[in-house]
């Protein structure tokens, strides 16, 4: 009996050892995108049509640029990373954790107002913004540091409308906030992309804020150097670029760089 039992444990050991030789390793090489807020959408359907690599997980974190710089500062686990504005990308740079970066495409700012207050506004110029304000407020992105709010307060400087509506922002952590604010009429007006006025049948598009009162809106995309499969994170990249990459931006109101 002993003697049996010896031996069955010898079996069992042998062939544990076996199946775990074997059996082939299922675990996923995982590419995170991190990303602004504002390109979720768009960015959701390329990784949908990304074409499917063996073994290969890509997912995206969408936020402020600013929170996701400082988050990939600080070691989070990003592949690529995606900014709404070029300083961003820049701070990453210089803390030595970006090998290749591009511009992939650009945005603009608009002013929107919720389906609630459409039907009473009509902006042709700036001064209608603070006229249709009065004693309510208008949502942005946090302007300090968020590139949503950064453009919008260089915008409302140039338009010579700063000093009417800086104490009237109702300022949010990134720019879909902000848009949110709008949707729920909580505001009637607010600044964002045009691609967040797109994306949201619960707001109107009143006034494309003219290009040359703010910096240009470019999204630069970088590879993170310490990347688990860089073939992978290049195909990934290159895509963003490629006639399809760039077909998809464009269907969500992105223009080319």
């Amino acid at each position: 009996m002993y003697l049996f039992g010896k031996t069955l444990v010898l079996l069992l050991l042998v062939q544990g050892l076996f199946l775990t030789q074997s059996t082939p390793s299922t675990s996923k090489t995982k590419i995170y995108i991190y990303a602004a807020a504002s390109t979720r959408n768009a960015v959701d359907e390329l990784i949908k049509q990304f074409p499917k690599q063996d073994n290969v997980q890509v997912s995206a974190v969408y936020g402020a640029t600013s929170a996701l710089a400082r988050q990939i500062i600080d070691g989070a686990p990003a592949t690529l990373f995606l900014s709404a504005n070029k300083a961003w990308m820049q701070e990453v740079i210089n803390a030595d954790l970006i090998t290749k970066h591009k511009n992939a495409f650009s945005n603009r700012l608009v002013i929107i107002s919720s389906k609630k207050y459409a039907t009473g506004v009509n902006i042709t110029s700036a001064t209608d913004i603070a006229k249709y304000i009065k004693n309510d407020r208008i949502a942005v992105a946090e302007i300090s540091a968020v590139p949503a709010g950064i453009y919008s307060k260089q915008a409302l400087k140039n338009l010579k409308i700063w000093d009417q509506l800086q104490n009237k922002l109702a300022q949010s952590a990134n720019v879909r906030a902000a848009l949110a604010l709008v949707e729920r009429g909580e505001t009637p007006l607010g600044i964002v992309y045009q691609t967040d006025a797109k994306a949201s049948p619960y707001v109107k598009l009143k006034w494309k804020i003219p290009n040359n009162v703010h910096a240009k809106i470019q999204y630069p995309l970088g590879i993170h150097k310490n990347v688990q499969d860089i073939d992978v994170a290049n195909k990934l990249y290159n895509f963003f670029t490629s006639p399809k990459g760039l077909e998809i931006f464009s269907n969500f109101g992105f223009e080319p760089d």
